[in-house]
């Protein structure tokens, strides 16, 4: 019974990783059907969709040119307005870019 259990557990971190993975991708596709540019959402999520962590954030924006801030900006209330689906991080970092 024990290993039964363990086996389930086991099979459930897989397939939540792999939902997660699954659910990140869509996003970025998502997302940069909102920007006016290739590479907007570069400074919140890497190419496959992740999260880029709270530091290389702060500094992609703090390196960002205000044409690419812009950018960012636009794609974010274009997104907002369209109540695209993204993660818990990257809402937060376009409120923050917006000045929400």
């Amino acid at each position: 019974m024990k290993k039964i259990l363990a086996a389930t557990a086991l099979t459930l971190a897989f397939t939540v990783g792999a939902f997660a993975q699954t659910n990140a991708n869509n996003t970025r596709t998502e997302l940069d059907a909102y920007a006016s540019e290739p590479g907007v959402w570069d400074m919140m999520m890497d190419s496959e969709g992740v999260d880029v962590d709270d530091a290389t954030w702060t500094a992609n924006w703090d390196g960002a040119t205000p044409e690419q801030q812009a950018a960012l900006k636009d794609a974010c209330t274009k997104a907002q307005e369209a109540e695209a689906k993204f993660s818990d991080s990257v809402d937060a970092r376009c409120k923050t870019a917006l000045g929400n």
